[in-house]
């Protein structure tokens, strides 16, 4: 995953611990010079719950929105900064997103990944 040239979703598993997280990047075509969002996915609904703590700049670094700076989100940017590095150490696993095959709507939980369905519509 290189941050300084994809948008998309990904779901980063620490293989420790099994705690998992989905971070999101997608350019904000709101604002004149078209910043790259960085957030992460903070509740359960997988295509609006997500919150943006900061930006990618030209150099691939992530710069925290000043209010972010010093909190966990900040933690987060470091970590997704070197998210290679952690990669090839296997200490995770990194799964791009996926859509339903059923309902096409976005899958974050590496299981569902895998087998192609969410939880809904696996369970029909």
């Amino acid at each position: 995953m290189n941050i300084a040239t994809h948008n998309g979703v990904w779901t980063v598993t620490n293989k420790a611990t099994g705690e998992r997280r989905t971070f999101r990047i997608s350019t904000w075509v709101k604002k004149d010079d078209k910043p790259r969002v960085v957030s992460m996915l903070v509740g359960s609904d997988n295509t609006s719950d997500y919150k943006g703590f900061g930006y990618v700049n030209p150099n691939g670094k992530i710069v925290v929105w000043y209010k972010q700076r010093g909190t966990v989100y900040e933690k987060y940017a470091r970590f997704l900064e070197v998210l290679a590095t952690h990669l090839e150490a296997g200490r995770i696993e990194v799964h791009h997103e996926g859509r339903c095959r059923l309902c096409n709507r976005p899958l974050t939980v590496p299981e569902s990944i895998e087998s192609g369905l969410g939880p809904k519509c696996a369970s029909k």
